[in-house]
């Protein structure tokens, strides 16, 4: 006996409905976990489109029972208005530029079309199109959104949502075509072209979810990467990167029998800065020092705030990191600092030590504070020990 599968349009719709609320809700956590983080933008406004979604399919699916003005005015309104939160919602959470007002714009343009061709010039294929339409603009500009984000450390997410945004607007386009030439007697008639169109946003609405989670998830992680690797204050590498640093850099040398060069830098009477002045010149004086180092070394080295007033210059390839210990020394003497109208200078010690694959990171960094504390005796000064 032959099996007989029917898609039934208003089942699709429901289960559409359905996804969005479930997906809404998931969202909705993540806004609720994350709501004293402002730089979180976006997410409550992702979670309001998605329940303007589902609220606007399931008055659509009530057109038979509910007013014209609520299932298919209020419902297809709705429908749009959370297009259009999507895109703001990506523009706030991504930092980029959107626009409110061209959002309410384009649902206010298309509010008096669809009142026009319900109750004046009851065309069934003309609201289809322009809803098709309108949907299709935000579908794109999401599309361009998404686009601008791919090169960020949120483009996996951002690739995942703009293959299919990409596809569903090209779709939308399709159906308008579709309709014009074929029209249907009601939007949930069982024909390919509809079946299509919403299976094709059932499984949108995962992927946009699904997509906008991971993209929180990931700027949560690397929020979190940076907290315990940045130091708050410098914006350079704190401690513990400095020292994960080291131990890749030694493993390194270790496998290919090459060295680096480890310098500890400190600030000369920084105390005295601090009593001056005041901790707030101080950390000032700290920003701007660490700012020094990193002009002033390559690509691949690495310098990162050891602790206090003192850094660790890491120099990979070579034992003769003298010249950039002298350079940086004489840079930081003829730097100028300042507190409001008064100008004065720092200077700092340095002190340097050569690993190579017999070594052990705790004997290096020995080797560094011996050389240090030999260069603090003058000051100003730079100090090797091998």
């Amino acid at each position: 006996m032959p099996i007989i599968f029917l898609l039934d349009v208003r089942t699709i719709a429901v289960f559409i409905a359905m996804s969005f609320l479930v997906q809404g809700t998931a969202i909705g956590a993540q806004a609720y976990l994350i709501r004293d983080l402002r730089q979180y933008r976006g997410v409550r406004a992702a979670l309001i489109a998605n329940l303007c979604i589902a609220v606007g399919i399931v008055l659509r699916l009530l057109i038979d029972r509910l007013p014209d003005f609520i299932a298919i005015i209020l419902g297809n309104t709705l429908i749009l208005t959370g297009a259009g939160l999507l895109s703001i919602a990506l523009g706030q959470f991504t930092g980029q530029a959107y626009s409110k007002a061209a959002v309410i714009g384009a649902i206010a343009f298309v509010v008096p079309l669809l009142l026009y061709f319900t109750y004046w010039d009851n065309n069934i294929v003309m609201r289809v199109t322009i809803v098709s339409l309108g949907t299709a603009a935000f579908v794109f500009l999401l599309v361009y959104q998404l686009w601008r984000t791919r090169n960020t450390s949120l483009r996996f997410s951002a690739n995942l949502m703009l293959s299919s945004f990409f596809i569903y607007g090209i779709f939308l386009i399709g159906r308008t075509i579709s309709i014009a030439l074929n029209p249907p007697q009601d939007l949930y008639s069982n024909t390919p072209v509809q079946s299509a169109t919403y299976l094709l946003v059932f499984a949108i609405s995962f992927f946009w979810s699904s997509g906008f989670i991971l993209m929180v998830s990931q700027r949560l992680r690397n929020d979190l990467m940076e907290v315990a690797t940045i130091d708050v204050l410098t914006r350079i590498p704190n401690r513990l990167a400095t020292q994960v640093f080291i131990e890749k850099e030694l493993s390194r040398v270790q496998r290919n029998q090459s060295e680096f060069s480890v310098l500890l830098i400190d600030i000369d009477d920084f105390k005295q800065v601090n009593d001056r002045w005041g901790h707030s010149v101080g950390d000032e004086v700290l920003v701007k020092t660490a700012s020094i180092f990193q002009s002033m070394i390559r690509k691949q080295d690495l310098v990162g705030r050891w602790g206090g007033e003192e850094f660790l210059i890491i120099v990979p390839g070579s034992c003769d990191a003298g010249v950039l210990a002298e350079r940086v020394r004489c840079e930081i003497a003829h730097s100028e600092y300042s507190h409001g109208a008064v100008s004065f200078g720092i200077t700092v010690s340095i002190g340097i030590t050569c690993a190579n694959e017999s070594d052990q990171i705790d004997q290096i960094l020995k080797n560094a504070d011996k050389a240090l504390y030999r260069a603090k005796l003058t000051k100003n000064t730079v100090s090797t020990v091998n």
